[in-house]
C-alpha cells in the first residue's frame, strides 16, 4: 500500500482524462495526514488478529488519521479479503493490490473480522483465487456503477463471493459500504480494543483527538 502521494495512473481503458485529474485531487487531499500519530491498533489486537483470521474473511478497517476519514465520519472505512499468509487482497487507489499484514496493522486504526457462514471451504478458496485474478484491474471510481474491470473494495469483497454463488446480504449493489457486510450472512469473530458494536453499528471507544 503506497499512500505517499504520487500520481494515480491505473484507471481503465479509455477513462476520460478529466476524471483521472479528478481522482488525483482526491486522492492528493483526501491522503493528507491530519492527526500525526502512531495507528492505534496495538499489540493485543495484532496477536488476537493473529489467531482469529482464517482464509476468506472480510476484513473491516478504519484509518483516522487522514482527511478522507473525516469526510466519511465513521470508524471503519475500508475492506479486505484475508488470503491467508498473513496478507490480504484489496481495492485502494492505485487498484487491486495484494497488503501485508505488517501494512494493515501499521496503517489502521480500527479493525473488525467478519466469517461467512454455510460456505464450503473449496468456495472460499475459489474466492481467494478470484480475488487474486483482480491483482492490478484499477480501483472504480465511478462507484455507482459495478464493473468487471475496476473495483472499489467493497466491491472487490462482494465480487469474490458472489463469484462462488454465496450471498453477501447486501441490501443494494450500487453503493456498498464495508459495514453493510454486517448482517446475517456473516458472523464477526474479532473487534480491536478501540471499537464498540452498538444498535448495529461500530462505536469508536478512543477520543482519537487526544492521541
Amino acid at each position: 500500500m503506497n499512500y505517499k502521494h504520487h500520481i494515480i495512473h491505473n484507471f481503465p481503458p479509455n477513462y476520460p482524462f478529466w476524471k483521472k485529474i479528478l481522482a488525483n485531487i482526491i486522492f492528493f487531499f483526501g491522503g493528507m495526514i491530519v492527526h500525526k500519530r502512531k495507528n492505534l491498533l496495538n499489540n493485543w489486537d495484532f496477536i488476537r488478529a493473529t489467531h482469529k483470521l482464517k482464509e476468506g474473511d472480510v476484513v473491516l478497517v478504519g484509518g483516522m488519521r487522514r482527511v478522507v476519514s473525516f469526510v466519511i465520519g465513521i470508524p471503519i472505512n475500508h475492506c479486505l479479503i484475508y488470503r491467508g499468509k498473513r496478507r490480504f487482497v484489496h481495492s485502494v487507489a492505485d487498484g487491486v493490490e495484494y497488503a501485508s499484514f505488517h501494512d494493515v496493522f501499521c496503517e489502521y486504526d480500527t479493525m473488525a473480522v467478519l466469517r461467512p457462514k454455510n460456505i464450503s471451504q473449496s468456495a472460499v478458496v475459489k474466492a481467494i483465487e478470484f480475488a487474486e485474478q483482480q491483482v492490478g484491474k484499477p480501483y472504480n471510481y465511478d462507484l455507482l456503477k459495478t464493473k468487471n474491470d475496476a473495483f472499489c473494495c467493497t466491491q472487490l469483497v462482494d465480487g469474490c463471493y458472489k463469484n462462488v454463488g454465496f450471498d453477501c446480504g447486501l441490501k443494494s449493489e450500487d453503493l456498498i459500504k464495508p459495514t453493510d457486510f454486517i448482517n446475517e450472512a456473516f458472523e464477526t469473530i474479532f473487534v480491536s480494543h478501540n471499537l464498540k458494536f452498538n444498535n448495529g453499528k461500530f462505536e469508536l471507544l478512543e477520543n482519537i483527538s487526544n492521541k
